[in-house]
């Protein structure tokens, strides 16, 4: 078996991908290949499909067709992980600006959209996903308004 020398800072990436007593590395980078695999397809299918650039306008109910933007699951992860990075607790700007960065290369162009409210649109989907991160109890619901802080149960899953 080949033996890979990589960073601690490699490492660590890596291990985000990996589910904790479960997963040993060869599992942890099947799963980033995987992921880069899916992204791959779906990136040649957009630039393949001339019909998926030119449906980004909103059908007449507001939303745009499912698959057209990033699903607010893919930014569970790296809000949690933001949130920690950033010591547990951390005002949401702070907050936004490490998920896009952690994020850039799966955002697309209509991830940038600007939304009629003026929001742009993978801004407002990190917040509904925020949310829902709320709900099943991994962030704090009675944090500040406009910080983000990681719950116990939250604390315990990042780490």
């Amino acid at each position: 078996m080949p033996v890979i020398r990589i960073s601690e800072t490699t490492w660590d990436r890596l291990k985000r991908w990996a589910v904790p007593l479960e997963d040993n590395p060869e599992d942890a980078v099947r799963k980033v290949l995987d992921a880069a695999e899916e992204h791959l397809k779906c990136t040649q299918t957009k630039k393949l499909e001339p019909s998926a650039t030119k449906t980004t306008r909103p059908m007449q109910n507001g939303r745009l067709p499912n698959g057209q933007k990033t699903p607010q699951s893919a930014y569970y992860q790296p809000i949690m992980e933001a949130i920690y990075e950033l010591g547990g607790r951390a005002p949401a700007s702070e907050v936004l600006q490490l998920v896009e960065k952690k994020m850039k290369s799966l955002l697309t162009d209509v991830d940038y959209q600007n939304l009629p409210s003026g929001s742009i649109r993978w801004d407002k989907t990190a917040q509904w996903a925020r949310r829902q991160l709320v709900i099943d109890g991994l962030l704090k619901s009675e944090s500040p308004r406009g910080v983000w802080e990681l719950s116990s149960i939250g604390l315990q899953e990042i780490e």
